[in-house]
This record gives C-alpha cells, structure tokens and sequence, in this order.
C-alpha cells in the first residue's frame, strides 16, 4: 500500500505547517511528520516517525469534503499522541488533498473493519484471571 500525503492541523498553522505520509507498514500504521516554518521554511523540527498499533485506537472517523478530507484518529490515552504537533484530548487530525481521497478512504475503511475485528475477538476471549503485568500489543493492522 502507498503512502498518503497528509497535513496535520495545528492550532498555529499561521505560524508553522506540519506535512507528513501516513502509511501501513508490516502491520503497522506509521506517520512520518515534520515541521517548518510557514514564511520561508528555515525552521525545521526534522522528522519523526510514530508507530500506531490497533491498541493504541480507540476509533477512527473519516469526513470527505469538496477539496479535502480529514482523518481523526482517537488514541485510548492522551499520552500516546502527546508529542504530534496539533494533538489535542487524544487525538489527531489529519488533512489529505483532494487527489488522495480515494486512497485514503481505502486505508481507512480496511483499518476500521480490522479493528472491529480486533474488538469482537478481544470481547469474545475469557478475561484472565491474574493479571501478568506484560503489555504489549495484541494484534496489528494485517
């Protein structure tokens, strides 16, 4: 699969502009952003990557629109978006152009039914009955 050019948004988009690629890697949903200066671009934070894990989504909502779409990824916690430039109670917002709608709308729909795959399988598991402590992602994407 492709990756997906998107725009993050952010409360100070005046002031800088955060672009990066979303893509499924290995069983894996990785975002790779970067941000800069909007005036000319000399201030650069370099890229960093995020690897996001069926566990680590509480849901995903995806809203085409005229020009652009948007991907909201909700996070079961605060903490795991905290340092994504625009994260706000949880989640992110993602801005995908017109001409990548299509793609984007692929992923999406694919992401959502295995994570309702995930959830029902999750559900239908006895609970155990001592906790071991180990955390770790159950599952992944594929």
């Amino acid at each position: 699969m492709q990756s997906i050019p998107v725009q993050l948004h952010t409360p100070d988009a005046i002031l800088t502009e955060t672009y990066g690629l979303l893509s499924l890697q290995e069983g894996c949903l990785v975002l790779e952003y970067e941000s800069k200066d909007a005036f000319i671009g000399a201030y650069s934070s370099g890229v960093e990557e995020l690897q996001i894990f069926p566990d680590d989504v509480s849901s995903l909502t995806f809203k085409k629109g005229v020009f652009k779409a948007k991907l909201k990824i909700h996070a079961r916690s605060m903490k795991f978006f905290e340092k994504v430039p625009g994260a706000k109670h949880g989640t992110i917002t993602l801005r995908i152009k017109r001409k990548h709608k299509a793609d984007a709308a692929e992923l999406v729909m694919f992401l959502q039914h295995r994570l309702e795959e995930l959830k029902s399988a999750e559900a239908s598991e006895p609970a155990p009955l001592l906790d071991t402590g180990e955390v770790g992602p159950s599952g992944d994407w594929t």
